[in-house]
This record gives structure tokens, C-alpha cells and sequence, in this order.
């Protein structure tokens, strides 16, 4: 069984994951971070090892959050905001690479994964603001669905987290919808449909 990746060749043999890198240094940084994350608690794949240019790693079964963005529980936004709070407070860096296809929900848990990308400094609002900006553009995007998805995630951050700079959340929502675009060749959303439909979802209130 192989998985969609762009960068890495991802499979499932007897029940573990095999994950190849065409760059070692990718290998070495996902491999440090799922060691000290797996050891500190926070809920990420256990490393089983090394295999050539391959990573050996538990399958974690689950639906990523990129699929559950149309139907999005409280319950599953709370977790998510929760794993990302005690991810920043262990590292004290960005989850940065923040597509919700690297979030799971398993059984009652949001489970992390894929953590080759090189480590960032920042705000939390970094992170919570690209979270909102993949949350709403999956296609198709800028749905109702989406805007009440991304309410639900925005005010699980406020909830955990107190007070939050919403400009700054704002701020990195669009840039990393510019980013998309740029990537894409095209657009993912107009940035301007983009900057309302963040005014829409967060201006009703937030925290309970």
C-alpha cells in the first residue's frame, strides 16, 4: 500500500511504515523530532529504525484532518489545538509545514506526523493561521462547511491559549494562501475572497 507524498516514497509493508528520502538530511531531522517528540508524549508515530534511505515507523490508522474539514466536531478541533499547544510548548518552534493531511484523527486523538522539514522560529499564530488557510481551501473551498470548520478551530486555539493576536493569525492565513497559489501556479482562492472569508468565520465570538 503506498501513500500520497510529493517529496518521499511512502508504503505499508506487514504493518509498518516505510518512509524513503531522497535527502538524508530530511531523514535525520524527521528522525531526531519523532524520537524526542515520541519520548516527551505528544502523540506522533513510534520509530521503530532505519532501513537504507528509509525511515521504519508505526502505522498510525486514522483520517487525516484534510478529509474531516466539511464536518469538522469540537471535539476534533480541541484536539488538534491541543497536540499543536504542547508541540510549540516542548519545542519551542513552528509546526511549519501545517497541511492538515499531516494531522490524524485516531481514536480520539490528533496524532501527528511527517516532520523532515527544517525547524522555524515564530509565534504560535504562525502555525494557526496556515492551519486555517489549508482548513479552508481543500476543494472545494470557501464553503460554509469550511467557515464554520474554521470557526470551530479558531476558537479551540482561543479556548487553550487565552488571547490571541488575530492580526497575526490573519497575516500568516494570507501568506500561506499566497504561498498556495504561487505553488499552484494558480489561484487556490482569490486572495481578496480569502481575506473576507477570515473576516466572516472569526468575527462571531470566539471564546466560550
Amino acid at each position: 500500500m503506498r501513500f500520497r507524498s510529493k517529496k518521499n516514497k511512502v508504503t505499508l509493508r506487514h504493518g509498518i511504515i516505510f518512509k524513503e528520502y531522497p535527502d538524508e538530511s530530511a531523514l535525520f531531522r524527521e528522525a531526531l523530532a519523532l524520537e524526542y517528540l515520541d519520548a516527551a508524549g505528544l502523540a506522533v508515530p513510534a520509530l521503530f529504525g532505519r532501513e537504507d534511505n528509509a525511515l521504519k515507523m508505526e502505522y498510525i490508522p486514522g483520517v487525516p484532518y484534510a478529509d474531516l474539514v466539511e464536518e469538522l466536531s469540537f471535539e476534533q478541533a480541541e484536539a488538534l489545538a491541543a497536540w499543536l499547544a504542547e508541540y510549540h510548548g516542548l519545542t519551542s518552534l513552528l509546526r511549519g509545514d501545517c497541511n492538515l493531511r499531516n494531522f490524524l484523527w485516531s481514536e480520539g486523538r490528533c496524532v501527528g506526523v511527517d516532520f523532515e522539514d527544517e525547524p522555524m522560529m515564530g509565534d504560535g499564530e504562525i502555525d494557526m493561521g496556515k492551519i486555517l488557510a489549508y482548513a479552508v481551501t481543500y476543494s472545494p473551498p470557501l464553503t460554509e462547511a469550511k467557515a464554520a470548520s474554521a470557526h470551530l478551530l479558531l476558537r479551540a486555539f482561543v479556548n487553550l491559549n487565552g488571547p490571541l493576536d488575530l492580526d497575526l493569525i490573519k497575516s500568516a492565513y494570507l501568506t500561506e494562501i499566497a504561498a498556495m497559489n504561487s505553488r499552484r501556479k494558480q489561484y487556490a482562492v482569490h486572495p481578496h475572497s480569502a481575506a473576507l472569508f477570515f473576516d466572516k468565520f472569526s468575527q462571531e465570538k470566539i471564546q466560550n
